[in-house]
């Protein structure tokens, strides 16, 4: 293996090991639709590396990033999705802590979380920033960066789909004990608060 693939593989695993929004929504996503919701946010949130990756070898992160009103607006966009998707399990979970072990339904679909993953990884300038800093520097130029950019960041989506995938399968294997009423309100207020203080922390950071 060519060491600056090598280069990458570790950095992108480093990464994807690293927890942040896409493990708290991925959590949350299980939590409240079971494995179907799960694995459909970890495709969103993993396919969104693949949009920022096109974006950088077309060279328009550059835009984004040398034009800081449309950066702030694309951060405080993104902040904004994270602090709705916190408030709404914070309003879930009072749902859920009144409901009986057998009322309690998954309330989230594959769709809407797939949605909810590809949103917030779209909306994250950070995430753009990563690949316009970094990408580049495995990318030979010419005519083949897309796909070039695209096969690293498809790297970076199987580490995302391995990891965050794990982790809905362990949620799914304790379901049973998760099912009760309160275990589970109490999760998703433990999810959802972390989503508002990242939000907070994307509207407030440089």
């Amino acid at each position: 293996m060519d060491g600056s693939l090598l280069g990458f593989v570790v950095f992108s695993l480093l990464l994807t090991l690293t927890p942040g929004a896409d493990t708290a929504l991925v959590t949350r996503a299980a939590l409240a639709g079971g494995r179907p919701a799960g694995f459909g946010a970890v495709l969103g949130v993993s396919s969104g590396l693949l949009f920022h990756a096109a974006l950088s070898a077309l060279g328009l992160s550059v835009i984004l990033a040398r034009s800081a009103a449309l950066y702030e607006a694309v951060k405080l966009a993104g902040a904004a999705y994270l602090l709705y998707l916190g408030v709404r399990a914070w309003l879930d979970a009072r749902h859920t802590a009144q409901a009986t072990a057998e009322a309690v339904r998954p309330s989230l679909g594959f769709g809407a979380a797939l949605g909810q993953g590809l949103t917030t990884n779209v909306l994250n300038p950070k995430v753009a920033l990563f690949y316009l800093t970094v990408l580049p520097q495995f990318v030979p130029p010419g005519p083949g960066a897309l796909g070039h950019a695209l096969g690293l960041a498809l790297i970076h989506f199987s580490w995302g789909v391995l990891w965050l995938g794990t982790l809905v399968l362990l949620i799914g294997t304790l379901a049973p004990r998760l099912r009760a009423p309160r275990v589970r309100a109490g999760l998703e207020r433990v999810t959802g608060g972390a989503m508002v203080l990242l939000g907070l922390r994307v509207a407030l950071g440089r």
